[in-house]
């Protein structure tokens, strides 16, 4: 069985409604541990997010992985489910049109994540549509 790293995947389904699904991205030996290809992208951002702020029902703005580095969040999608996210939970988010999704800061501290943009063509695992 080869070696993975599980992130979550957030898309639009065929009836506009978010989903989020498990993705297993793969990992191959290094000098040092485990390491996944190399993704593409413009740069990434910062982000930090007050306890209590809600981000009510929007869509990403482009295709990114967003990794949570400390604090925590709860990322509710259209099919119902909310997964609880803390450092080092990690989304691709690909809703870029339909319902989109919802992001709570919860817990007692400030949320920081890292924003990745993706380039069009960046594929994460052989059926990543990138």
């Amino acid at each position: 069985m080869a070696e993975t790293f599980r992130i979550w995947k957030i898309s639009t389904g065929p009836d506009g409604k978010s989903r989020q699904e498990p993705l297993d991205i793969p990992l191959k030996t290094a000098r040092h541990g485990l390491v996944s290809s190399l993704f593409s992208g413009a740069g990434v951002e910062l982000h930090r997010q007050s306890p209590g702020q809600v981000a009510t029902w929007h869509n990403a703005p482009r295709r990114q992985l967003i990794a949570t580095i400390s604090g925590e969040a709860e990322i509710e999608t259209g099919d119902g489910k909310v997964l609880k996210s803390h450092a080092g939970v990690i989304h691709l988010v690909e809703d870029l049109t339909g319902q989109g999704h919802i992001t709570r800061i919860t817990g007692t501290e400030d949320r920081v994540s890292l924003f990745m943009p993706l380039d069009d063509m960046t594929r994460l695992t052989d059926s990543d549509k990138g």
